[in-house]
């Protein structure tokens, strides 16, 4: 291994554990709720809006802050979201009603708005060659994040208190920030265009088709963080369930993904995403189908394997189409995308579940994903058409 070769792995490992630290934080919150609630009394309207205000900041940080990382401030943007990630955990930590917690978590999900484009911004030009295999091997770690949050946070609020516990993400955001201060990461790629907002780049068609594609894999996360818990309930599962069905989609995703970044090394990293779809849409669609807990544990493993060998393709999809100085900036706007559409169908699919039952709620996100999948397709065929027919002529 040579030593640029090195240098690379250890940016990479870094930028990983950056991007760990604030998924941790991020999701801690999602095991504390219920015994916030109970501490305080706050109404069940208290839990939308803690849940809410960190979505919305995070889809705000990422659409308008992201830009600036394009602009040669990339290692400030990420020590920012740590101390971001950090301030949050401290006031949450020291919160005592309900206006503070919103609050608090409105800095946390700021924290993400800030790290997660610039850091896969980064990954995808730390190494070009390799731009898929490390997306990929982010995009498990976020997700082992995300994950590692509620899981460890659920474990220690009893022993050690729910103060201590967000004292304890917040410490880890700290030593994360504290870390990469004494690294210099590789600037990204200049252009006069770098201080053009996000918005500017729908105009890129690769990078339109790109952001349908982002906002069609995102789908799925808004029904499953507004009803997931409730649904395997209603099957018989209890809140161990719930657990061991986040592991099992989990480890796959973890175990592939790295796989899922090579093919978008080696293929064109569109159209690979493009047809994973054809594997997820019926996975996501299936789970309302069923009245037993078996085969819908069964299709939460078959979509964490889908989803790893398509998530890396899109990400990457998203970094090859960015114009030349503005990588970070189509990294937020394919986020801020996702997110929207996320916090969307969080807030319809429990009213459709109740009225209509499980297979109209999953029924109608993978219905969306259709839509959106197809008219991604359909303008990728036209302008693949357009530049044959250019480059005929």
């Amino acid at each position: 291994m040579t030593i640029r070769e090195r240098d690379h792995r250890a940016d990479a490992l870094l930028l990983m554990a950056c991007s760990f630290a604030v998924a941790t934080s991020n999701s801690v919150i999602f095991a504390a709720l219920g015994d916030l609630q109970d501490t305080y009394g706050f109404p069940d309207s208290g839990l939308g809006l803690i849940a809410g205000s960190g979505f919305l900041t995070g889809f705000l940080v990422q659409l308008f802050v992201s830009p600036f990382a394009d602009r040669g401030h990339t290692k400030r943007l990420i020590m920012g979201g740590m101390l971001l990630g950090a301030l949050g955990s401290v006031l949450m930590a020291f919160g005592t009603g309900l206006p503070q917690f919103v609050l608090a978590r409105a800095v946390i999900g700021s924290s993400f708005g800030f790290v997660f484009p610039a850091v896969r911004a980064l990954i995808a030009n730390v190494d070009i060659e390799r731009r898929g295999e490390r997306l990929g091997r982010l995009a498990g770690v976020e997700l082992m994040g995300f994950v590692a949050g509620p899981l460890i946070g659920g474990l220690l609020i009893d022993p050690i208190g729910l103060r201590s516990v967000f004292l304890l993400f917040g410490f880890v955001n700290l030593i994360s920030m504290f870390t990469i201060s004494f690294r210099s990461f590789p600037q990204l790629p200049k252009s006069t265009d770098s201080r053009k907002p996000s918005l500017e780049l729908l105009r890129y068609p690769r990078v339109r088709i790109a952001v349908i594609v982002a906002m069609a894999i995102q789908a799925p996360v808004g029904i499953f963080d507004a009803l997931w818990d409730r649904y395997l309930t209603d099957l018989g599962g209890g809140n161990s369930m719930v657990g061991i069905s986040f592991a099992l989609y989990t480890v796959p995703f973890f175990i592939f993904s790295t796989f899922g970044g090579r093919l978008a090394d080696k293929y064109d990293p569109q159209k690979i995403s493009l047809w994973m779809m054809i594997l997820v849409v019926p996975a996501v669609t299936g789970y309302g189908a069923f009245n037993s807990l078996a085969p819908v544990v069964a299709l939460n493993v078959f979509e964490g394997v889908a989803q790893a060998l398509m998530y890396p393709s899109s990400a990457a999809a998203v970094a090859k189409a960015a114009p030349l100085g503005r990588a970070s900036a189509a990294q937020g706007l394919a986020g801020a995308s996702g997110l929207l559409i996320s916090m969307t169908l969080a807030f319809t699919t429990p009213s459709i579940y109740g009225a209509f039952g499980a297979l109209a709620a999953f029924g109608a996100v993978g219905l969306l994903m259709t839509v959106l999948t197809g008219s991604a397709a359909l303008m990728l065929w036209r302008l693949n058409r357009r530049e044959q027919l250019a480059n005929i002529s």
